[in-house]
């Protein structure tokens, strides 16, 4: 029997498969329209609001603590309902294993039957769609270019609050980023920025390089993929306080927009001779102040922090039908690569990075090797990271999802494992999938970037040792 069963083993797997789309794609038909993107407005009697201790207020691991014991009761009734800074340790040094404490299985993750609910809040809170076109007005909303170098502007969306006599009002202003070549057609970013403004922050919602009307008006500029966004984000916010009724800047990113957005906060602290940063690099360099930038704060949903990994899992077609996450990124990646008549469209990561390269105008030597080590938050095989977050001198908090079916929570575990800096902290929450934080609880999401940004409510930064 062995035998046969061994002989007969790929004729059983195909089998199997078969009866599996035939079993279940009646589901995916009938579930179809539960997987495309929604708008999720802000419901402003869902909002708590609340005033920690001010001992408390030290730093941001200490604030997320009492955050997340004013707010839980938000959050649906399950059990194990997260995981903070502290709880990613085992005191020994090693990380927390995380889908164990949440009873889930790895493999379940990018599966209907295992993750339905992740599944659908990823797809509720995410667009496939690049637009490069005119967007529908916002209210209360402008157009704006942002100068960063002679031959380039970054276009964005800004909100000012103003009062009666409509005259904008002293106010902190929030820079809000999208995902991997997102823009500001991404109902989400449109969701937040009307919300931050109908609570009282002036809000940014940015364009990057390559993006949106960026994109439209540059469309010769590159993607650099955060290793040039970084520092075009610390240009934005001294532009921004500039103005007269601008405070603070605070910065919020989703995906690889949360990458970008905690690189920029190591990106306001490292020194000048950081070894992450190639001399060919810092070769291009821009300069800018010495004084701390997105001092508000920066948040960073389901950021990629294994983003070598991610390029390794593209590097093959993926299965709509067993691999749908990763398939629909190919898609969006295909889209790209189509766009810009890039010379193959294969859905590859790798690829698309190598063919933006091609474009960047200049020539450096090894030039995706010195990026990905710009870019690394974690240690790739014998790669150092570096201790990138270690210096950051603003609060920082990181949010990912026990469900997420593209960015293992294990990852911000062990992250947290290798950072001891006390502006740095972490939340992994149940649910709410790849950025689908909205959907899994809309109360708790803006409950929890309310409190953050707050000026008296909201954590401090404290001094790094």
């Amino acid at each position: 029997m062995p035998i046969v069963l061994g002989v007969n083993a790929p004729v059983i797997y195909r089998r199997c498969r078969v009866l599996y789309l035939l079993c279940f794609s009646w589901q995916i038909v009938i579930l179809a329209g539960c997987f495309s993107e929604r708008s999720y407005p802000v419901v402003a009697h869902d909002i708590v609001r609340f005033q920690p201790p001010e001992a408390a207020r030290v730093s941001a691991r200490a604030w997320i603590v009492d955050a997340h014991a004013e707010l839980q009761h938000l959050l649906p009734r399950e059990r194990h309902t997260a995981l903070l800074t502290a709880a990613l340790s085992n005191g020994d040094g090693q990380p927390t294993r995380v889908l164990d404490h949440f009873k889930l299985r790895f493999d379940d993750l990018d599966t209907l039957l295992g993750n339905l609910d992740g599944l659908m809040h990823t797809a509720h809170l995410a667009s496939a769609q690049l637009t490069f076109g005119e967007l529908p007005a916002w209210p209360e909303f402008e157009d704006v270019w942002i100068p960063i170098t002679p031959d380039l502007e970054l276009a964005g969306r800004l909100g000012l609050v103003t009062d009666e006599s409509g005259q904008p009002v002293q106010a902190d202003c929030i820079v809000v980023l999208p995902g991997l070549l997102g823009d500001n057609g991404v109902m989400r970013t449109r969701d937040l920025s009307i919300a931050l403004r109908d609570d009282g922050f002036h809000v940014l919602a940015l364009e990057l390089r390559a993006c949106g009307q960026t994109e439209a008006r540059y469309p010769g500029v590159p993607n650099a993929w955060g290793v040039y966004e970084t520092q075009d984000l610390l240009l934005v916010s001294e532009w921004l306080e500039r103005r007269p009724e601008v405070q603070r800047t605070g910065l919020i990113g989703f995906c690889w927009g949360g990458n970008i957005a905690l690189l920029t906060a190591w990106a306001d602290c490292r020194p000048t001779n950081d070894p992450s940063v190639a001399p060919e690099l810092a070769e291009y360099a821009q300069e800018v102040s010495e004084r701390r930038h997105y001092t508000a704060g920066v948040l960073a949903f389901s950021p990629v922090l294994r983003f070598e990994d991610l390029i390794d899992q593209l590097d093959r077609p993926r299965s709509p039908l067993f691999e749908p996450v990763l398939a629909a990124f190919q898609d969006t990646l295909r889209l790209r690569q189509q766009v810009k008549e890039h010379p193959a469209v294969t859905g590859s990561l790798r690829d698309l990075i190598r063919q933006e390269i091609d474009n960047w105008g200049f020539t450096i030597t090894d030039a995706m090797q010195h990026g990905l080590t710009y870019l690394r938050l974690l240690p790739y095989g014998s790669k150092p990271a570096g201790d990138k977050l270690e210096c950051a001198g603003v609060p920082v908090l990181i949010v990912q999802a026990a469900n997420d079916p593209l960015v293992p929570a294990q990852d911000l575990a062990d992250l947290i494992t290798r950072t001891s800096n006390p502006n740095v902290a972490a939340l992994i929450l149940r649910g709410g999938g790849h950025v689908g934080f909205a959907a899994y609880s809309r109360a708790y999401y803006f409950s929890l970037i309310f409190n953050f940004f707050d000026a008296q409510a909201g954590p401090r930064a404290v001094r790094s040792e």
